[in-house]
């Protein structure tokens, strides 16, 4: 029972009998009716205030569009391997976002951007399917953020275009960034869309909103993990100052594609104080070879 409910029961237990004289029958009438109006408007806040407690209903996430994207396999055989190949993934990144994992603590490891040197190296969907594997435990809820200013995938295929998202979160000031969370109907899983695109993205991720936005997005009454899905790391400059943010960087290298120069290059704007993880993408070895690798500092 709110307050609201609770001063009207205690309204309805004080209120006196209407006196019973018949030579004021209008002082009576009058009384009641003041009485009752009160009665009703308490009653009336409490059911708005019933109804502004209601959360909307939580997002749809289509998989049959993430399976026809490439984001899903529709394979069983191949989505159990991949389902197995995520776990190596991420168990040494939930280490370190408990203080487990690294030998000394990371600073904001509950941050986590997954990018590459260049496009077409299957970043997004390494993004998509880590924040659907990390979501499936127990002890954590997953925040995916789409980070990819230009290409915007994870917010397309979504289908949360128009809707407020990380770029109006540091843009407008008077925008509280919680605002900008949608909830999943997929259990711990929630996502914030791009939102509307701005001419200065570069400037806005190396803004000091940009610190407060990412302390807000990251919570403070549960164990969230908050993963990006970024831009190649060599083609925009935005994609370099959102990674100066984060506490742990997954490189995504395609199998056979990416030459070692770029990769070297992409590492560069890296620092020493994050953990950084090499994965290797569209390989065609042995489904028993880990093909993940990491390195701190």
């Amino acid at each position: 029972m709110n307050i609201v409910e609770k001063a009207v029961e205690k309204l309805k237990n004080l209120q006196p009998e209407p006196p019973a004289p018949a030579s004021a029958p209008a002082y009576v009438e009058a009384g009641s009716l003041h009485s009752a109006s009160t009665i009703e408007r308490l009653q009336d806040s409490a059911r708005i205030l019933d109804h502004s407690s209601e959360t909307a209903p939580p997002w749809h996430v289509d998989h049959m569009a993430l399976e026809r994207m490439g984001l899903l396999s529709a394979d069983k055989e191949e989505a159990a391997r991949l389902a197995d190949e995520l776990r190596r993934i991420k168990r040494p990144l939930m280490n370190n976002a408990i203080g487990k994992g690294a030998a000394k603590a990371l600073a904001h490891a509950e941050r986590i951007v997954v990018t590459s040197a260049v496009p077409g190296e299957g970043k997004t969907f390494t993004a998509v399917n880590l924040a659907l594997s990390l979501a499936r435990e127990r002890d954590f809820e997953v925040l995916l953020v789409d980070g990819d200013i230009p290409k915007f995938d994870i917010t397309r295929i979504l289908g949360l275009e128009g809707r407020p998202g990380l770029m109006d979160a540091l843009s407008d000031e008077q925008l509280q960034p919680t605002e900008v969370i949608v909830q999943t109907d997929i259990p711990n899983l929630l996502v914030v869309p791009v939102g509307k695109r701005q001419l200065l993205t570069a400037e806005l991720f190396g803004s000091l909103r940009m610190e407060y936005v990412l302390e807000a997005l990251s919570g403070r009454n549960r164990r969230r993990l908050v993963v990006f899905d970024s831009s190649p790391l060599l083609v925009t400059s935005e994609s370099q100052a959102l990674v100066s943010h984060m506490g742990q960087v997954v490189l995504v290298v395609g199998a056979g594609r990416t030459p070692q120069q770029l990769i070297n290059s992409a590492l560069q704007n890296v620092n020493d104080s994050q953990y950084v993880g090499l994965l290797l993408n569209m390989s065609s070895l042995p489904a028993n070879e880990n093909h993940y690798d990491c390195y701190y500092g």
